[in-house]
């Protein structure tokens, strides 16, 4: 994809990424005007190092992929994350502690409130391709309702589902929302298409092949 004034993100989320494909991907961020990459938290530090002389927003994924945690293994992965030196932290939850337990949303937002305060910014992750149509309308006026301020939607997901749920997104979930997108695709007319949606960012998943 074509990254010259499209907003895009990164994504380093191979576990059989190297040292030498980190560097290598962090070299061609710097040589474009891509402004974050995503990695696991394991690779937090590393990026932090390999970005520190250029304008480079490293991020990492917690509780991810299988989003089951509890809320103390969240928090505590949060914690370390930004310590680590993260900038921004996408926080992976299931759906049914969205839908079926509002306390328990209720209470890991403030409990990630709080925490931000220490550290950087904490979009929301969700698994919308788990969830139905209804959970997804019933998410989206939960975050309105919170007003919290950003959401990464899915991972790998269809492009036509990911513009659909951008839609739906962008229009319960609050003016407040910035939402990203995480389509399979991301080529120029995917990434036109998720941001006429309104989606603010979409993200390009690299793999090691991507540097052989």
């Amino acid at each position: 994809m074509e990254t010259t004034q499209r907003n895009i993100s990164v994504r380093l989320l191979a576990a059989d990424l190297t040292d030498w494909h980190l560097k290598d991907a962090i070299l061609y961020c710097q040589q474009t005007s891509i402004k974050e990459v995503v990695v696991l938290p394991s690779a937090i530090r590393r990026a932090k190092q390999l970005a520190q002389t250029a304008n480079l927003q490293i991020g990492g994924v917690i509780d991810y992929p299988l989003a089951q945690g509890t809320m103390a293994k969240i928090a505590y992965e949060i914690g370390r994350a930004f310590m680590d030196g993260a900038d921004f932290l996408e926080v992976w939850l299931p759906a049914s502690l969205l839908l079926h337990n509002s306390q328990g949303f209720e209470e890991l937002i403030e409990t990630i409130r709080s925490l931000t305060l220490t550290g950087g910014e904490i979009r929301l992750a969700l698994q919308t391709e788990n969830m139905n149509e209804l959970t997804k309308i019933q998410v989206a006026q939960q975050l309105k309702a919170q007003n919290w301020p950003s959401v990464v939607l899915g991972q790998g997901t269809p492009l036509a589902e990911a513009v659909h749920d951008v839609t739906l997104f962008a229009l319960d979930g609050g003016e407040q929302l910035t939402i990203q997108s995480n389509p399979e695709t991301a080529d120029n007319t995917a990434y036109d298409q998720l941001t006429a949606a309104g989606a603010a960012k979409v993200s390009v998943p690299f793999t090691a092949s991507d540097f052989l």
